[in-house]
């Protein structure tokens, strides 16, 4: 089998292929941690791999930087010469380190541990799998031991090939570190995707706030957010554009913005009004780090 690695050096994230001498090395140190989770974990990351005889690879991160999350594309060639790309993003989907959304200190502090590859440490990429922890640099601080709460990890499985294969290229497409500086490719466009749901929310809290700070009553506040949102279309919203697209700024911006629309509708239904307008104000007190292409 030929292995593969198009990985950043430049910026310190190195990949380390099964053929490596270091791999059997670097992956038993991980089987260790896996198996020994150090007191304070999250039961909700993953202790195994659920396609062990999925291809896999270590990721290093050599860098000063912590890195908050990561998007990689599997390409995988047969032997009639083919090849079948598969992408794995770990990059945006709700609250995050780097966007911490409604995440009181506590939350914040668990998220700048278990989803944080800490300089020094390194993780298994297995499949859509990404396996470890950074105990292998040092263990939890006392604000940052699991004590209830969703911390979660990925998992999933694997395409099936009628031609053998023959070649693996594990290749890192986007990373994100702590400070918000973004390296890589970035065929997925996940920069822009994320950066353009960061900039509505914080365009929607803005409204809320400016509508709060005026007296307005919040149903006022409510109509003034859906003149940008546009109307709550629930089930009628249609797909997001492609991953693999070319992106449109304006479209996508149409995008998040309609669907912060639905979320509102969705808060709601379950809490007061003033409630939500609290929540969509407290936004603006989020701290966000410097977004910004290396």
């Amino acid at each position: 089998m030929d292995y593969r690695v198009e990985d950043l050096p430049q910026f310190g994230v190195i990949l380390v292929p099964p053929s490596a001498l270091e791999f059997a090395a670097l992956l038993a140190d991980i089987q260790k941690h896996i198996g020994n989770p150090v007191p304070g974990s999250p039961p909700s990351l993953p202790q195994r791999w659920s396609d062990p005889d999925a291809p896999a690879m270590i990721l290093r991160n050599n860098s000063q930087t912590g890195i908050a999350d990561l998007a990689w594309i599997w390409k995988t060639q047969t032997a009639d010469g083919r090849t079948f790309p598969s992408s794995t993003s770990m990059i945006g989907g709700g609250p995050s380190v780097l966007a911490p959304f409604g995440l009181d200190d506590r939350l914040r502090k668990l998220y700048g541990y278990w989803h944080v590859v800490l300089p020094g440490s390194k993780r298994l990429i297995r499949g859509n799998e990404l396996l470890g922890d950074n105990s292998d640099v040092r263990p939890p601080h006392d604000d940052e031991i699991w004590k209830g709460g969703m911390v979660g990890g990925l998992g999933g499985g694997r395409a099936q090939f009628r031609s053998p294969v023959v070649a693996i290229t594990l290749a890192l497409d986007g990373v994100f570190f702590l400070d918000g500086g973004f390296a890589g490719p970035d065929t997925l466009h996940n920069f822009d995707r994320f950066t353009a749901e960061v900039n509505a929310r914080m365009e929607v809290a803005k409204i809320a706030r400016d509508g709060h700070n005026r007296g307005l009553a919040p149903a006022v506040i409510f109509e003034n957010i859906e003149a940008v949102t546009g109307p709550d279309r629930g089930l009628a919203t249609p797909p997001p554009p492609s991953m693999h697209g070319p992106v449109d700024p304006a479209g996508l911006r149409r995008d998040k913005l309609q669907n912060l629309a639905n979320q509102i509708a969705m808060m709601r239904q379950h809490q007061s009004d003033d409630h939500v307008i609290y929540t969509l104000m407290s936004w603006t007190e989020t701290p966000l780090p410097n977004f910004r292409r290396l």
